[in-house]
């Protein structure tokens, strides 16, 4: 009984601990920000290599409950903390709709093994679908997002089902092809806005109430973005637990298997194709959802938002958080997108700054701040392998006799 109760101690002061960590980098200068990661790189390398980093895993998904209650109230108060700070609410919102674009990522990178440089493609036809039929056809903001859901989506069919015939480097340049040539179409096509993008997008209403009208909460008023604050944490709580619910499911463990070894996996029963297809058609899903809330929430998008060193930034946010993590992602997430605003001032140099970022990522931390765990997973959790372990069974009882 005492034990729960130190794991559950532990759990809340590490999320506490992290929560705070993240306010300060929030609020902080670029200098002191990029000291505090390096310093917190340093601390998780440390830590890992002292089995400190596995303990702390193994006490937060054991009392998980009571770090997402932590987090929930942090966003909930977050507002009065940053007391009504429109720029410091502005950063929280975007790094929550990247974490939504990450965690899609994921299931490509993390899932199957494959790496996505179109990412910012899918996330730009989700914007742009909502952002023209919004504003050309009087469509509702919510349904339009709804169909950018679909779009994305048809997008992600269309182009996956020949892109997962090529793999490894292949797959990363047609990936890559995709999202230069979106930039290039987006730009060209003066009905969807080319180069000066598209303007006077609406906000999400509520019973007549917009999302864009300050907010009272206990007597004070603040300012707009607490209400997409909110709205964006919301769907991020519910894409962190599909995510992880699909990732425990015999979907994730034939991801993985195709991840390991596609050819093992085939024979195991897992088709391929379909399989595949799911990971890049569930990312395009996620990626279309946080396009369309960032297009009303912004109420601007012009193909700057959308071009390939938006899809490099969502890779490293995988890579750095750890992939096949989902808590990882979104961690990662979260930081680099602090990191990314605090840059603005720098904008010629952000691809270099974040390729920088993904080769030191890649020479240092390979499997992320915090990487997957190795989960076994029983015989009949892979689609087929249940009826080989039986076949085989019978084979050794038949010679055993």
């Amino acid at each position: 009984m005492a034990t729960n109760l130190n794991d559950k101690i532990l759990a809340a002061l590490i999320t506490i601990g992290t929560c705070l960590f993240l306010f300060i980098i929030l609020k902080s200068t670029l200098l002191l920000a990029i000291i505090l990661l390096a310093l917190a790189v340093v601390m998780i390398t440390f830590s890992e290599r002292k089995g400190w980093m596995e303990l702390a895993i193994k006490i937060l998904e054991k009392n998980r409950a009571i770090s997402a209650l932590i987090f929930v109230l942090f966003i909930l108060f977050l507002p009065f903390l940053a007391e009504g700070n429109n720029y410091t609410l502005h950063i929280m919102i975007m790094a929550g709709i990247f974490s939504i674009v990450a965690l899609g990522l994921n299931f490509q990178i993390g899932g199957i093994g494959q790496i996505n440089f179109a990412t910012a493609a899918f996330y730009g036809i989700g914007a742009y679908t909502t952002a023209i039929l919004s504003t050309k056809f009087g469509v509702s903001p919510w349904i339009g997002t709804l169909l950018a859901l679909v779009s994305a989506t048809l997008l992600g069919l269309i182009v996956g089902y020949p892109a997962l015939k090529a793999r490894g480097y292949y797959l990363s340049l047609v990936t890559m092809a995709l999202q230069l040539m979106f930039t290039l179409l987006i730009v060209n096509i003066d009905w969807i806005g080319g180069p000066n993008g598209v303007p006077n997008i609406p906000s999400y209403e509520i019973f007549g109430y917009s999302l864009r009208s300050p907010l009272n909460l206990f007597g004070l008023q603040m300012p707009y973005q607490v209400n997409y604050l909110y709205l964006v944490y919301l769907l991020l709580a519910l894409a962190i637990v599909f995510s992880s619910r699909i990732a425990r499911s015999r979907i994730g463990i034939a991801w993985n298997a195709i991840d390991q070894d596609p050819v093992v996996a085939s024979c195991q029963g897992v088709n391929l194709t379909s399989t595949q297809m799911l990971a890049f058609c569930l990312g395009a899903v996620f990626a279309g959802l946080a396009g369309g809330i960032y297009a009303h929430y912004t109420s601007f998008i012009g193909a700057e938002n959308f071009d390939f060193s938006v899809s490099l930034i969502i890779i490293c946010m995988v890579v750095l958080g750890g992939t096949d993590n989902v808590i990882g992602v979104v961690v990662g997430a979260l930081f680099l997108t602090m990191l990314d605003e605090k840059l603005r001032d720098f904008a010629n140099l952000r691809l270099l700054m974040y390729s920088l970022i993904l080769i030191v990522i890649l020479i240092l931390r390979p499997k992320g701040l915090l990487p997957k765990r190795i989960r076994l997973y029983p015989k009949k959790g892979i689609p087929g392998l249940e009826n080989n372990a039986k076949a085989n069974s019978a084979v050794d009882r038949g010679g055993s006799h």
